[in-house]
């Protein structure tokens, strides 16, 4: 009889998928782009944004160009402005927050920022 496979275990596949040494990466940018946005006492204008917007990019074009083919399919598609100016920034930015939760969090307590 085949075992069903767990939801957790489906998950953990996927983390090691990515790799210990790009979550290592990831956070240690997310550690960079926060560090330097409190250096520079960013407050709400077209510089935040600006910053955040090409810190996003480059966390993006990281995880995309870094994550293996997803279980061995192909993906077809031609890209265009829509993947380098909307999609990239956008991964780019749930990758942030990811990273960036548990770091603020962690610093909330020990002021390690």
């Amino acid at each position: 009889m085949k075992k069903k496979k767990n939801f957790l275990d489906g998950q953990l596949d996927d983390i090691k998928q990515y790799g210990y040494m790009n979550h290592i990466s990831s956070i240690l940018l997310t550690i960079f782009f926060i560090y330097v946005s409190k250096k520079l006492q960013l407050e709400l204008s077209i510089f935040t944004f600006v910053y955040w917007y090409v810190a996003s990019l480059m966390m993006g074009h990281f995880a995309i160009h870094n994550v293996s083919q997803y279980k061995g399919k192909k993906w077809k598609y031609k890209k265009s402005k829509n993947d380098t100016y909307i999609a990239i920034p956008i991964a780019g930015v749930i990758n942030i927050i990811t990273y960036a939760i548990p770091i603020l969090i962690l610093d909330y307590f020990f002021k390690f920022l």
